[in-house]
């Protein structure tokens, strides 16, 4: 009940029974009521704030926030021209890192390796003329006689032995002078000094009998020689190499073999599998005819295919 209401009533309690009380009691009671009532009034106004805290807990509503505006995007931004002037070292170096391999991959790109070679069948190119034995190109004579045999046999000049008389035969081709002439040949099944190589600078096409011999054998030698069939009664050899080894020579059954010579004046250079391996100095042949030769010391029918033939002419040009 409320303190205010409780005071009320005792004062209405008191007026009604102050007619029965003595009139010396007024005076107490007067003082005793004026002093309740102060004090019930004090108890209520020291409770007071509780209940209205208590009441403003209930209804006041939390704060809101309020939010402020920022400044416009452009309000902050800064110029293009103080940003180039503010832009870091490492974006500058990341720039350029990423630019860099592009350079480089466009000036790997200008740039072709150049193959270099000693071979004359490599850094002169593409041949003057080339024979790669196909069947009706009739470039060399077929018949047999008494020394060899001639026939076209898969992709090959095959030649064969058929005494111990060396024998050969010359290409219908143009008299070469300074040249570059080159064949492939394949060894059938050989013994030691069973060889067999290039014939060049042969004065006549018909009724050859003369010109230089550069040949290899089955035991890995190589020789040049100079024949002239026409002096004295039995013909004249002159060796401008004896049989010599050498390690670019493939020997034995099977083994195919690479034979080149650079003529060049009077300068004559030769080559075994691209290799560059003697240079000679001779002037008794200066311009002819080339072909091929076999020669048979132990084998019977020795045997060679050979797969091409080709020539450069004017090399040094």
């Amino acid at each position: 009940m409320n303190k205010r209401i409780i005071a009320l009533m005792l004062v209405g309690a008191f007026l009604i029974s102050g007619c029965a009380l003595a009139e010396r009691f007024e005076e107490a009671k007067d003082a005793y009521l004026e002093q309740r009532v102060g004090e019930l009034l004090a108890e209520d106004q020291v409770e007071e704030p509780a209940v209205e805290q208590e009441v403003t807990a209930v209804v006041t509503e939390e704060p809101k926030v309020v939010e402020t505006e920022e400044p416009e995007p452009e309000d902050t931004l800064i110029p293009e021209e103080d940003l180039e002037a503010e832009e870091t070292p490492e974006a500058q170096e990341e720039t350029e890192a990423d630019e860099t391999p592009e350079a480089d991959d466009d000036a790997d790109a200008d740039e072709t390796p150049v193959v270099e070679s000693d071979d004359p069948g490599v850094f002169l190119g593409e041949a003057d003329w080339q024979d790669d034995m196909e069947p009706g190109e009739y470039y060399w004579n077929l018949a047999t006689d008494q020394y060899m045999s001639a026939a076209y046999d898969d992709g090959t000049l095959r030649l064969q032995a058929l005494s111990e008389v060396m024998g050969w035969r010359i290409a219908s081709t143009p008299v070469l002078g300074d040249a570059y002439i080159e064949t492939e040949v394949k060894m059938g099944a050989c013994s030691t000094s069973d060889g067999y190589g290039l014939v060049f600078r042969v004065p006549e096409q018909v009724n050859y009998d003369q010109g230089y011999f550069f040949g290899i054998t089955c035991d890995g030698k190589y020789s040049l020689r100079v024949w002239d069939g026409l002096s004295g009664q039995n013909g004249k050899t002159t060796w401008l190499r004896y049989p010599k080894g050498n390690e670019f020579i493939i020997k034995g059954k099977d083994a195919v073999n690479t034979l080149g010579v650079m003529l060049v004046d009077d300068s004559i250079t030769l080559y075994i599998n691209g290799e560059l391996v003697e240079q000679f100095i001779d002037d008794t042949y200066m311009e002819g005819f080339f072909g091929l030769f076999i020669n048979r010391d132990h084998t019977e029918n020795l045997t060679i295919n050979v797969d091409r033939a080709s020539y450069w002419t004017d090399p040094m040009e």
